[in-house]
């Protein structure tokens, strides 16, 4: 043991034991009588009080001093028969002893000195195997303590005041750190009772999870600079985290390193350790990056949570922004794992489920923004894997509640065979990935013979609160109800700290009220909310949140110039370097907004030449000019494939419908793409569409931060306008209707489709975001799509004035 692992306690750094802690967490109590062991017991207190959760009232814990037994004295003594005395006198005391109401712990013989260490070590091998035997816990002492640390907790004060007048002031400090070894021993015993295992591991990369700081400089022998013994010591490190991550803890990276180096060298690392996220940054702020990474995972609080990093600075920081945060102390890259292991909480005893094995991968997978979930509901399930994920998700308390019934797996299965209920178990089919189906959610209903139905329980993994789950699988359970003939159910909401902005999102929705106690809602009605609406409200927030991150580009004024092919006004984009997509704390406002998670806007640099945009859409009158140049079968094709927007006159004559011709065309991609290559140009890509509407200050709006609407877009459920009315939401760069009217083609794919980006009036403002990505081709989803051209810019341009 590394003397002083446990410093980051800082109420444990004097030896004096001054100071009781607030309250106490364990009834601590040891025996033989006349065991007496103060000191050993108030550090146990700390560390509970530090560590556990408080309890109303304290724990009982009866700790037995094996070495105050009677027979222990004939072990050190190397007496004869001395292992059978003792272990018949321990078998006698725990006979006696309730092992079964509270937790009952065993401490092994520590060594007192090398002629008596054999015998100590036989000794112990029996009571190990008594102990296990009557229930109880071993607590190896001796692989913490020697004879004398443990005399030290008796009376640590007087034995420092003796050692420092002999001035061993050495001595002081290593009685005292190896008596915080034995007080950390025990509580490992006890923290099961009150602490629950990590469920986020947040570690920094450099000499953590890598000897070595290979993305700093890239040092291709970095990973063999520290010589065999720190290559052995980081893998036992990384398959210790591996088997973490495989009892359902997620494992995050964030790292002042460049992101792309970063990636680079861990996915170099042997044995790899997959990441469920990597926040990386030349500049990063470990403390916020903390916050979106407890944010990112279900809002998991800190105290589920664990930081590791090497930087004693670091650690202060992280341990003043968040006290309910484990810190270990590591003093350098972990070549002692053991001294790190130990001051991690112990893992759950429970078995891990389907769930929890896919934790890691299934957030991997939503990073890759290709994530699409797929709910569907099982009605009354009855195969004990699935009743026991159901119990699961009612024990634990960061789901997604909107009831309080807790219930276990057998009371399900009664429920189950009560025909006045409904028990649903909610599945869920990650499409985009190989991660197999999980129960994310689960829901109890009662049927009374009058009144509607009641929706007893509603519980859903908070990891999917992103994709609307919720409100998916209540339009289930309204399906259910509705089977049973019942026309309305009702439930009452019981707020708990997470749930109550989707409360007020279904009283938005007309579908909830709150009770006049001010105890909750009452939900009751027969529609729900559509998947992407959004309350006012909420609107409100992100109004304000992009009002606060705008930083207006500056004003570029407005070069325009004629197409001589038909007509149409063009604006010059001039390129340059720009951030497309969302960052983190963007992607967080629309998860929290609307319910969806935005998936394909990851963030990305782009670097673009200058180009020449349409100002406006392509009208009706301009493409059936161009239709007039075609053949009379394309001609007639065109007309069916445009759902007969235009009429066949004689001789070749194409028009539009009468009173159209100003209206925007909607065409299928091929024939865009017909058109702008007769225009003598093509379709925009991804990249320009989206950096011509948006410029490089990141707004999510062509006009910048306000809400669509009018005067900046039509209204929605809008009928079609003509090209040139909608002129008030203006890109940066002059190119008008860029959102809220129609799709609009892009020369890219996405997801095996040709895209489309910009929002038409049926969408609502989630879609009308300029970095949004639809995942359906359009002739699926019955999206009407309309296009602009672009044209490369030529150094020497000479735009008309």
């Amino acid at each position: 043991m590394t003397v002083g692992y446990m410093r980051w306690l800082a109420d444990l750094e004097r030896p004096d034991l001054a100071g009781e802690p607030e309250s106490e967490v364990f009834d601590i109590s040891f025996v033989p009588s006349g065991a007496r062991l103060p000191g050993l017991a108030l550090l146990v207190q700390r560390l509970a009080a530090r560590l556990g959760n408080v309890q109303e009232h304290p724990l009982r814990v009866t700790v037995v001093v094996t070495a105050a037994l009677e027979a222990a004295s004939a072990v050190y003594a190397n007496a004869s028969q001395a292992e059978t005395t003792l272990t018949a006198e321990l078998r006698e005391l725990l006979s006696v002893l309730d092992c079964r109401s509270h937790p009952l712990l065993v401490q092994t013989l520590p060594y007192a000195d090398p002629e008596s260490a054999q015998a100590v070590e036989a000794a112990n091998a029996a009571v190990t195997e008594t102990t296990t035997a009557a229930g109880a816990v071993v607590i190896p002492a001796h692989q913490a303590a020697d004879l004398d640390v443990l005399t030290a907790g008796e009376d640590f004060p007087a034995v420092a005041a003796t050692l420092e007048v002999l001035g061993r002031h050495d001595r002081i400090g290593y009685l005292w750190n190896r008596l915080l070894d034995l007080a950390w021993t025990h509580w490992q015993a006890l923290a099961p009772h009150l602490a629950t295992a990590p469920k986020v591991l947040l570690t920094d990369l450099d000499g953590v999870l890598w000897p070595g700081t290979v993305a700093e400089d890239g040092l291709p022998g970095a990973f063999t600079a520290r010589g065999v013994v720190g290559q052995l010591s980081h893998r036992v490190w990384r398959h210790h985290l591996t088997v973490r991550q495989e009892r359902g803890a997620l494992l995050a990276g964030i790292s002042k390193n460049d992101p792309a180096e970063a990636q680079a060298a861990l996915a170099g690392i042997e044995p790899a350790v997959p990441l469920a996220e990597l926040w990386a940054a030349q500049d990063i702020d470990k403390t916020a990056a903390t916050t979106w990474a407890l944010g990112y995972f279900d809002n998991i609080s800190a105290q589920h949570a664990v930081f590791i990093d090497d930087n004693p600075g670091q650690q202060e920081r992280l341990r003043a922004a968040f006290p309910a945060l484990h810190v270990p102390a590591v003093a350098a890259t972990p070549l002692l794992v053991t001294d790190l292991c130990r001051q991690l909480h112990p893992g759950s005893d429970q078995p891990p489920t389907t769930s929890d094995l896919q934790r890691t991968r299934y957030y991997q997978a939503r990073r890759s923004g290709e994530l699409v979930p797929e709910i569907v509901c099982i009605e009354d399930p009855t195969d004990a894997e699935t009743l026991r994920r159901l119990a699961q998700l009612h024990a634990r308390t960061n789901q997604f509640n909107m009831t309080t019934p807790r219930r276990t797996g057998d009371q399900l299965a009664a429920l189950v065979a009560d025909p006045a209920w409904s028990v649903l178990a909610f599945q869920v089919t990650y499409h985009g990935s190989d991660l197999v189906d999980e129960i994310i959610g689960c829901a109890e209903i009662t049927y009374p013979p009058d009144g509607p139905a009641r929706l007893d329980s509603f519980l859903a993994s908070c990891r999917l609160l992103w994709a609307g789950a919720q409100r998916r699988m209540f339009g289930q359970v309204q399906a259910v109800v509705l089977g049973r003939g019942y026309k309305e159910i009702t439930a009452r909401w019981q707020p708990n700290g997470r749930n109550e902005t989707y409360a007020q999102w279904y009283a938005h929705q007309k579908w909830a009220e709150p009770v006049p106690d001010g105890a909750g809602w009452l939900l009751t009605g027969s529609t729900i909310t559509r998947d992407g609406e959004s309350p006012d409200d909420l609107l409100t927030v992100m109004g304000r949140y992009l009002d606060a991150a705008l930083k207006p580009m500056p004003e570029i004024p407005k070069q325009t110039r004629l197409r001589g092919s038909d007509g149409a006004t063009e604006v010059l984009v001039p390129g340059g370097s720009a951030t497309l997509g969302l960052c983190v704390e963007d992607r967080a406002v629309v998860r929290s907004v609307f319910g969806l998670d935005p998936i394909g806007e990851d963030i990305r640099p782009v670097d673009l030449c200058p180009f020449w945009m349409d100002q406006h859409l392509v009208s009706r009158d301009m493409f059936a000019a161009f239709l007039r140049t075609t053949d009379r079968a394309e001609q007639a094709a065109a007309v069916e494939a445009t759902a007969k927007q235009y009429v066949l006159g004689p001789v070749g004559d194409v028009q539009p419908v009468f009173g159209t011709g100003q209206l925007p065309a909607i065409v299928p991609w091929a024939w865009a793409q017909r058109y702008a290559l007769w225009a003598g140009g093509r379709l925009p890509s991804e990249d320009e569409w989206e950096f011509a509407a948006r410029g490089t200050d990141g707004r999510w709006f062509p006009w910048g931060s306000a809400m669509p609407g009018p005067p900046r877009c039509l209204a929605r459920g809008s009928d079609l306008n003509t090209i040139t009315a909608n002129c008030w939401g203006t890109s940066p760069f002059g190119v008008e209707d860029m959102t809220g009217h129609l799709w609009q083609w892009c020369s890219s794919s996405y997801r095996d489709h040709p895209q489309y980006r910009g929002g038409d009036t049926r969408a609502n403002t989630y879609f009308l975001r300029t970095t949004v990505r639809p995942l359906e081709s359009a002739e699926h989803c019955g999206h009407l799509v309309g296009f602009r051209v672009v044209r490369d810019a030529a150094p020497d341009d000479q735009p008309e004035r």
